[in-house]
Order: C-alpha cells, then sequence, then structure tokens
C-alpha cells in the first residue's frame, strides 16, 4: 500500500453543531485531530494557526460547515494539518 505523505480531504463539521453552541470551535479542532488520527495513524497532529483562524472567522460560536484540508507527512506519525488553497 502506498504511503500517505500529502494528502487533501474535505471536513464536515455537521457533528459539531450538536450540543451546546460556545463549544463549537472546541469540537471542530477536536475533529480534525480524531479524524487525522483515524486515517493516517498519527499519533501527533499538529494544526496551523491559519486554519484555526479560518474556522472561526464569524466568531467562536459560528464556525464554517466544511473546509478543505491539506495533510503532509513532516515526521514519524507527525502531521502537519494546513488549510488547502485553491490553486488556479
Amino acid at each position: 500500500m502506498k504511503e500517505k505523505d500529502n494528502f487533501e480531504m474535505v471536513i464536515n463539521f455537521k457533528r459539531a453543531f450538536m450540543g451546546r453552541r460556545n463549544q463549537r470551535t472546541k469540537r471542530a479542532i477536536k475533529m480534525i485531530r480524531n479524524i487525522v488520527q483515524r486515517h493516517f495513524g498519527a499519533e501527533k497532529v499538529i494544526i496551523d494557526p491559519l486554519l484555526a483562524k479560518s474556522i472561526t472567522y464569524n466568531g467562536r460560536d459560528k464556525i464554517v460547515r466544511k473546509v478543505r484540508v491539506a495533510v503532509k507527512k513532516i515526521g514519524e506519525k507527525t502531521y502537519l494539518v494546513r488549510l488547502a488553497l485553491k490553486s488556479e
């Protein structure tokens, strides 16, 4: 099986909207970590501050519904998650 070093994926935050409104950002960040750990077998997941800022650009309780992320392997079982930008 081919190693996943660079990968783009879309993460849907539908489950982050369940529960209290002021916990949405925390749940969304935790969802990103859990999804990357599950798909790549990562032990350490580093989230880019620009990605966290783009999730909450409307405020802490009004997060975006979906986000496209780029996952890059930077070490042994260590992954960096960044915001994937469209190239035109």
